[in-house]
């Protein structure tokens, strides 16, 4: 984990990275290779930042290397990362070479706020019930609620694409129950339609017909 002020380098992605969560990436820029050359040598942790239209959010999440996957001659690599811990970015350092040198930030890693209501046990079975029930529709044969010691929203959110401007928005959140509450009203409204998605493939199955 890095300390409060801490600088290290950035990776700016059109996606959110959650603690916890297990993200491919493929590494191919000379200036991404220098980054995860570095972090290999000392061991550190780089910052991964979720970009939308050439808009960098002000919070990330640290990433270290969970594996190397493949490295190839020309210096390109597959690897995965795992995230680690949110922060928000105190300051932008930019290189003097952008095409060859990568962005470094000052950053203040952050935590849920210690008075956070925590969530309430039915929200949570709610959570867990809404999250099966889903996956389910998706056509997974056994849906279970991924595993680990994670918040239980990052866990759900890293297992199903809700979309990325939603998972910054989970990230940047400082409460567990207003995560929770987020997610399940995003399931709520999304379960009616995979259902009737799934009716129509059976319909079409049981007689050609889509109604």
């Amino acid at each position: 984990m890095p300390s409060s002020d801490e600088t290290i380098g950035l990776f700016p992605l059109p996606l959110a990275l959650l603690p916890g969560e297990i993200l491919p990436l493929h590494i191919f820029e000379e200036r991404y290779k220098a980054l995860i050359g570095d972090c290999r040598a000392a061991g550190d942790v780089f910052g991964v930042v979720f970009i939308d239209d050439d808009e960098m959010a002000a919070k990330g999440c640290t990433a270290a290397i969970h594996e190397i996957i493949e490295e190839l001659d020309d210096g390109r690599l597959n690897i995965l990362v795992e995230g680690r811990d949110r922060f928000k970015i105190e300051e932008l350092i930019a290189p003097d070479d952008l095409e060859a040198d990568y962005l470094r930030g000052r950053v203040a890693v952050f935590d849920d706020l210690d008075g956070a209501v925590a969530p309430q046990q039915v929200a949570e079975d709610l959570a867990n019930s809404l999250f099966r029930r889903m996956v389910e529709l998706m056509g997974v044969d056994e849906p279970h609620v991924p595993s680990g010691e994670r918040p239980l929203s990052f866990r759900l959110a890293a297992a199903v694409d809700f979309g990325q401007p939603l998972k910054q928005r989970l990230l940047e959140s400082r409460s567990e129950a207003e995560r929770l509450d987020l997610l399940i009203a995003v399931m709520k409204a999304l379960i009616p339609g995979l259902e009737l998605r799934k009716q129509r493939e059976q319909a079409i199955r049981g007689n050609g017909k889509g109604y």
